[in-house]
């Protein structure tokens, strides 16, 4: 998990810090993907990015692999959660080159933007990112929201899973039409 540690205000800030999906060449993160049959990577967006109302706890499924993408937003739809309906170009994460994609069976992966109010209602205590004094700060505050929202994205993984080896072999792609 890549974090942004600088104060708020501070300049340059943390978005000069940001690292898309696309550009991510930290090879232990690359072959983790390439080794994995499906991945789900979680992003940070604002609510009106999502193209949710200002203020909304939501998020939105992306990823390549349309399958998951559909189970994701069932699962997490089922759990409580406001899923975006629209599919932003730019936070929908269905580039090849997103490092979420580029998994073991070629299928892609999954990803899901959550917006800032989102994330912050998963914790106790998010008065900031952990850092040397509290390193452990957000591990240590998850509430009952935050283990909804990590049970429904295992259960969509675990779906995902289940539908590959029901094909016979995980390489083995769906026929479509």
């Amino acid at each position: 998990m890549f974090e942004g540690l600088r104060s708020s205000g501070a300049v340059p800030g943390n978005g000069d810090l940001h690292v898309t999906s696309t550009h991510n060449d930290d090879p232990v993160a690359r072959s983790l993907a390439a080794g994995s049959a499906n991945v789900l990577s979680l992003h940070g967006c604002t609510a009106v990015q999502a193209g949710l109302p200002a203020g909304t706890k939501g998020l939105v499924v992306g990823g390549g692999n349309g399958r998951l993408r559909t189970i994701l937003a069932d699962k997490l739809g089922r759990a409580g959660f406001v899923v975006a309906a629209g599919d932003p170009e730019q936070l929908n994460g269905d580039l090849p080159e997103n490092i979420c994609n580029r998994t073991l069976t070629g299928e892609g992966g999954g990803q899901l933007e959550l917006t800032y109010e989102l994330r912050k209602s998963l914790f106790t205590d998010f008065a900031g990112a952990p850092n040397a004094s509290s390193p452990t700060k957000r591990a240590q505050s998850t509430n009952a929201d935050f283990w909804k929202f990590t049970d429904a994205c295992r259960a969509a993984l675990a779906q995902m899973e289940s539908e590959q080896l029901a094909r016979g072999s995980i390489f083995d792609r769906p026929v479509v039409g």
